[in-house]
């Protein structure tokens, strides 16, 4: 006799945070996974989605954060420093990494708002639970203004926290 027995394949919800943000900086494969975290507020018609996470604990962790100014709700889709392709022209995108973050020789990057450098952040997903994305760019030096550092095969699917 012959039996048949089948197994329903668990549906995995997409919207799970698994707080985690990972990224290569120049050649290094970093996780910014401690204190993953993303903020999404709106107040007085101003909207900001803010994700951010560290490498570990104490002076020699690094930081990064993914960030979206607007003037309208965040959406899904993708967002490009100075780019009329945003899904909102007045929106803002921001990615900034700490490498140091030493009182004394303190090295940080941010997207270039001059545009000479492209910024992009992608968001695949958005409620007001959970947020899912990538985002790259190359990235110019807070202290000398020329110094650069490339950000590419970010990822992110973080908890959200809402304030109204």
């Amino acid at each position: 006799m012959l039996a048949f027995s089948s197994c329903k394949k668990s549906d995995k919800n997409s919207s799970t945070a698994s707080n985690t943000i990972t990224v290569t900086v120049g050649s290094s494969n970093l996780s910014f996974n401690t204190a993953a975290t993303a903020v999404l507020a709106n107040s007085s018609g101003s909207y900001v989605l803010l994700v951010s996470g560290a490498t570990g604990t104490g002076s020699n962790a690094q930081a990064i954060s993914i960030a979206i100014d607007s003037e309208n709700p965040i959406v899904k889709g993708t967002y490009t420093l100075n780019s009329s392709t945003s899904p909102d022209a007045t929106s803002f995108p921001q990615i900034s990494y700490v490498q140091s973050a030493s009182t004394t020789n303190p090295v940080s990057f941010t997207s270039d708002i001059t545009g000479t450098n492209a910024s992009t952040i992608t968001i695949t997903s958005i409620s007001s639970t959970n947020v899912q994305g990538t985002f790259n760019g190359v990235l110019v030096s807070d202290q000398d203004g020329t110094t650069t550092k490339s950000v590419t095969d970010g990822k992110f699917n973080v908890a959200v926290t809402s304030h109204p």
